[in-house]
């Protein structure tokens, strides 16, 4: 395992970090428990979750599980959106303009449950620190974009977390570049505390963050946390026959992942990765996340796993490294099958 600067943080972290998502949802507490212990005795130094996976139960699984050794990983969590809602609901909140505030409220949901405010953002980090069970987070990251708040409001409050020690660094995920770059611009104009990573999805399936975020956080000496980094499971080598994924699946439990990655380009471009690993002798997985790690711009890749089987695959890509023309030469035959198909 190697270890790459988090930012400008002068943390170092694995390159890879578990993500703990399916804590609480798909993977039990005594599952999880031997995953941590898996990842930890890798090299994995880094753990990410956020306060709605799984309804807040990631969290508590993640602090109960970590107990004593909580000190030795760099800890990661998000806030943002409102613990309890469903899938559907937090896809209607990234817009919040969307949102029946009226009909919530008669349900008992405040209009403050959600967003970058800093009534919402004190609210959780406590009730974050409470589920984790511990004094401080290393990294605190503001998850989507909120129009309603201010950036200055967002970052004064977060400001202030670090300041009184219950958070050591700042992130933010799925911000697009103006936005991390108005931020960076007002945490130096105004002594705030600055962004220190962003969470992008990236794969060689899922290239956008290419012409604007990556080149952005990279200027900025912004660290990149990538996710979906399997295409919701096709690059790791399944759904190859079209077959409608399992519900209890990533694909098939999320509609944002049919709907980006369960069509037939995409299957055609998977192919070109599991038929250059099978010729590697490594596995689809492997050799996905090993891409992901060859651009010059990414930090680490975050890694959920369900079974403590399946996370060799991922700890081999720092094993297996791709030089830089075998990385391009890899992305320019994926992209050529999936426009042949269009």
């Amino acid at each position: 395992m190697r270890y790459r600067p988090l930012g400008r943080t002068g943390m170092l972290i694995s390159e890879l970090v578990l993500g703990t998502a399916t804590f609480g949802d798909t993977v039990d507490a005594a599952t999880a428990a031997d995953i941590i212990a898996a990842a930890s005795d890798s090299g994995i130094t880094a753990i990410d979750t956020a306060d709605v996976y799984a309804q807040g139960r990631s969290e508590e699984i993640l602090g109960s599980a970590l107990g004593a050794k909580r000190d030795r990983f760099v800890l990661c969590t998000k806030v943002g959106s409102r613990v309890g809602d469903t899938e559907s609901a937090l896809r209607t909140a990234a817009n919040p303009h969307l949102i029946d505030h009226s009909a919530r409220w008669q349900n008992g949901i405040a209009p403050t449950d959600r967003g970058l405010s800093r009534k919402h953002i004190v609210a959780g980090i406590e009730s974050s620190l409470r589920r984790l069970r511990t004094d401080y987070v290393d990294l605190y990251q503001v998850h989507l974009f909120d129009p309603i708040t201010p950036i200055e409001e967002t970052l004064a409050a977060v400001d202030d977390l670090v300041r009184s020690g219950k958070v050591r660094a700042v992130g933010c995920s799925g911000w697009a570049a103006w936005q991390l770059y108005r931020s960076l611009w007002l945490s130096d104009a105004r002594g705030l505390v600055r962004f220190q990573s962003q969470q992008i999805p990236y794969s060689v399936l899922s290239r956008g963050a290419e012409s604007e975020l990556l080149p952005a956080a990279e200027a900025a000496g912004v660290g990149v946390l990538a996710f979906q980094t399997l295409a919701g499971g096709l690059l790791s080598g399944r759904y190859q026959d079209g077959v409608a994924p399992d519900a209890s699946s990533r694909m098939g439990s999320r509609a944002v992942y049919r709907e980006r990655f369960f069509n037939t380009p995409m299957r055609e471009g998977a192919s070109v990765v599991v038929e250059e690993a099978a010729r590697r002798d490594i596995s689809a997985t492997t050799l996905s996340i090993a891409w992901v790690l060859a651009q010059p711009a990414i930090t680490a890749v975050l890694v959920g796993t369900s079974r403590v089987a399946q996370l060799q695959d991922a700890v081999d890509a720092t094993e297996h490294p791709l030089a830089s023309d075998e990385a391009t030469g890899l992305a320019r035959r994926v992209r050529e099958r999936v426009e042949a198909t269009h």
